[in-house]
């Protein structure tokens, strides 16, 4: 959910997320600019081209909600997804462009806030949410468009 932080007379000084609680501390994270969200996106695309993944049958029960223990899901695949973009240089220095505007606490999301260890257990945490902040934006028509594509009535994502 996009929240308002501090005003001006002009308007709202910054726009970022509603945030969530890492180790008891708020994660803000304000959208990147349109060029670096913009590269983000295709570094994952290009990260994640080629990769095994088939989309999965996804099997429904009764209540129409998705039952994962009779869908085909390709768990190998899943891993060759989420590895092709974590080993990926490129999707890396996207993520630290958009993360400039990322806050944990008061301390900026940075190459240098992973320098202490124990912020390392965070990184991906921190980056799933800095993705979906900046890249979900662009696929959220894209949904329901897809849905008339398929015959089905598909939501936008949250």
């Amino acid at each position: 959910m996009l929240v308002e932080g501090p005003t001006l007379a002009a308007g709202p000084l910054l726009l970022y997320y509603a945030p969530m609680q890492l180790n008891g501390l708020d994660l803000k994270i304000t959208p990147a600019g349109f060029g670096d969200a913009m590269a983000l996106q295709k570094a994952i695309g290009r990260a994640l081209k080629g990769s095994k993944f088939t989309m999965p049958t996804l099997a429904m029960d009764a209540k129409g909600s998705v039952d994962l223990a009779k869908s085909d899901i390709d768990i190998m695949g899943v891993i060759d997804l989420v590895l092709g973009a974590a080993v990926s240089d490129e999707v890396q220095a996207c993520l630290f462009a958009c993360s400039a505007r990322a806050l944990l606490g008061s301390d900026k999301i940075d190459a240098d806030f992973f320098e202490k260890v124990e912020h390392r257990e965070l990184y991906y945490p921190i980056m799933v949410e800095i993705i979906k902040v900046n890249v979900g934006p662009f696929f959220k028509g894209l949904a329901s468009k897809f849905g008339a594509l398929v015959g089905t009535s598909a939501s936008s994502p949250k």
